[in-house]
């Protein structure tokens, strides 16, 4: 498990990260902006990877939180037959 401090360094990467790519995109010149077919297909997959990423990182937070909230352990109870 994350620290806080972690989790908000995190969190600080990706908006920076945000934060250049659109500064970069938005101080280039119209001469410069062209964009190939291809650009649009792999924006796409981009974003449709991110959303795809963010639903998994949410469920496994929220069955983490939901093990805490009702005392359970996410793991299996182990048989003691074995």
């Amino acid at each position: 498990m994350r620290s806080s401090v972690g989790r908000i360094a995190l969190l600080m990467g990706a908006v920076l990260t945000v934060l250049a790519v659109a500064g970069t995109a938005s101080a280039a010149p119209r001469g410069v902006a062209y964009l190939d077919p291809g650009t649009g297909s792999y924006m796409f997959q981009v974003v449709v990877g991110a959303l795809l990423g963010l639903a998994v990182s949410v469920k496994l937070m929220w069955k983490r939180t939901w093990a805490r909230l009702t005392r359970r352990s996410t793991r299996e109870p182990q048989d003691k037959d074995a």
